[in-house]
């Protein structure tokens, strides 16, 4: 598709960096929460790139950027490299389980009886197995007999070689088992050697993040099917329309139960502030991916009904993570690491159309908040300094940041590249 003109970013600065703060959702306090903010009337996705890589962040139309070395739990931008993601041990687990459910509609703890299988009471052994126990048949009048027959078998002092003990073997039977005893100690190392070679190419050969995924997909008459519809809310498509009710009541359900909001406080215009209204225009480039950049919704549908909403903005360089919220019935299926699992693979999906998609922005990371950490879990992660706007991997920083709140990652000689701006190319309304 031909790339479409877009227009000027326009926004409206409401400032507010400087103290006293607003109460802060991480540490509770009242008034250290501080940073700058703006409303933005309309953006482009390539301003708002732009903003994100110099640590700004979006809640509807409201831009913010925290005060990194004022306020109290300062928010670090990290992004997570998705063509280079690891999976960890914990990520696959989640994402067998989600399958297991799919497939065989098993909860999280619940294991399936084989059919006709009984447990053994008393702890007695299982009568076919190797640990059935031995019963002695012999009478005593029998074992008494078989005693004395046996001692007069033993032969007594100097009469001649011991029946109990093996012959003495010839020295050509020795050699020969000596050379078998090589031959098979040789046999046995290159099979350790073929068996270690194997092994490096069956971790080669194992399952991709998408291999995984998919597996639900290839399997016939799963219990359960699921299907992930992504909407464009910005401009509202028809599907985002047709199914706001559905997903606004899941979304008023998750704010009541996981957040404690009162029934009042999740309405419907507030809905629409906080995930409906974006200020990214909708556009189309050549080389880009096929659904446009901008604003979208992720409807995560199992058996035709919505049980969570992705709400991600797809931009020049990245996936970027809004929010995501579930039916709190669904809570076993660990939702937020499952979608978190499925937005990367969307990002290598994506990179096949437009090659300079590359990254998963998960918002922010903010290492004085213990629950927050998990965002560093998906490796290869880096966050932004926040005096030059350089990318770290997050192994580097942590170490800084279990020191101080606030630090800088790039080298003291490192200037801010990006910070020079050409006025002229700036209007300014009053």
């Amino acid at each position: 598709m031909a790339e479409e003109s877009v227009g000027p970013g326009i926004v409206e600065w409401y400032g507010g960096g400087d103290r006293p703060g607003h109460r802060c959702g991480y540490c509770k306090s009242t008034d250290s929460n501080v940073s700058d903010g703006m409303w933005a009337h309309n953006l482009t996705v390539q301003d708002y790139q732009d903003l994100i890589d110099r640590g700004w962040r979006r809640s509807g139309q409201y831009c913010y950027k925290p005060k990194m070395d004022t306020t109290c739990c300062p928010h670090y931008t990290i992004k997570q490299d998705a063509l280079n993601f690891k999976m960890s041990k914990s990520h696959k687990k989640i994402i067998k389980q989600f399958n297991k459910f799919l497939i065989h509609g098993k909860k999280k703890g619940e294991h399936d009886m084989p059919e006709g299988e009984e447990s053994v009471k008393g702890g007695g052994a299982d009568p076919g197995s190797k640990e059935e126990t031995s019963v002695d048949h012999n009478s005593p009048k029998e074992d008494k007999s078989m005693e004395a027959e046996q001692i007069k078998k033993t032969p007594k002092p100097g009469l001649g070689a011991d029946p109990t003990k093996p012959k003495c073997k010839k020295a050509k039977d020795l050699r020969r088992e000596k050379k078998l005893a090589k031959q098979t100690e040789k046999r046995q190392t290159e099979t350790q050697a073929d068996n270690t070679e194997q092994s490096k190419q069956q971790k080669s050969q194992e399952k991709t993040l998408e291999d995984l995924l998919r597996e639900p997909e290839q399997t016939e008459n799963c219990a359960h099917k699921l299907e992930i519809r992504l909407v464009r809310s910005e401009p509202a498509s028809e599907e985002f329309t047709r199914s706001f009710t559905p997903a606004h009541n899941v979304y008023h359900s998750y704010q009541m139960i996981i957040h404690k909001d009162p029934p009042n406080k999740p309405s419907v215009a507030q809905y629409t502030r906080f995930l409906c209204d974006s200020p990214l225009e909708e556009e189309y480039r050549e080389g880009g991916p096929p659904m446009g950049y901008g604003s979208f919704h992720q409807h995560y549908l199992l058996d035709g009904q919505i049980i969570a909403v992705g709400v991600i903005d797809i931009l020049p360089s990245c996936v970027s993570s809004v929010y995501l919220y579930y039916d709190p019935d669904y809570d076993f299926l660990s939702l937020g690491t499952y979608s978190a699992l499925r937005e990367i693979a969307f990002v290598r999906e994506l990179n096949k159309k437009a090659p300079d998609l590359k990254y998963y922005y998960m918002g922010y990371y903010i290492h004085s908040c213990p629950k927050m950490r998990y965002k560093g879990q998906y490796y290869p992660s880096f966050l932004l300094c926040p005096e030059v706007f350089s990318w770290h991997p997050i192994e580097e920083c942590s170490p800084k940041l279990d020191k101080n709140r606030y630090s800088r990652f790039a080298d003291p000689d490192k200037e801010d590249e990006g910070g020079r701006v050409d006025l002229d190319s700036v209007m300014i309304f009053t």
